[in-house]
């Protein structure tokens, strides 16, 4: 799994594969400011999915920044 620190956030990719064997977009999201920590997973409902895992992760982590920078994470 590809993980980064992000203003105080840090972002997991953790695609998903679906039953045709494609990646889809995945990611945690855990507050490192906060003493307990809390975390939570969000999945892209665009309907992409990517051929490759590294892809998918990439996407991944995009997504994350995107949610905190838009401070949509709830956390």
């Amino acid at each position: 799994m590809i993980q980064e620190t992000y203003d105080n956030y840090i972002i997991t990719a953790a695609p998903l594969q679906t039953s045709n064997g494609r990646w889809s977009v995945s990611v945690i999201i855990k507050n490192n400011s906060c003493s307990n920590k809390i975390s939570k997973r969000f999945y892209a409902e665009d309907g992409i999915s990517y051929i490759l895992e590294i892809e998918a992760a990439k996407e991944s982590l995009n997504l994350g920044r995107n949610l905190i920078k838009r401070n949509l994470t709830g956390l």
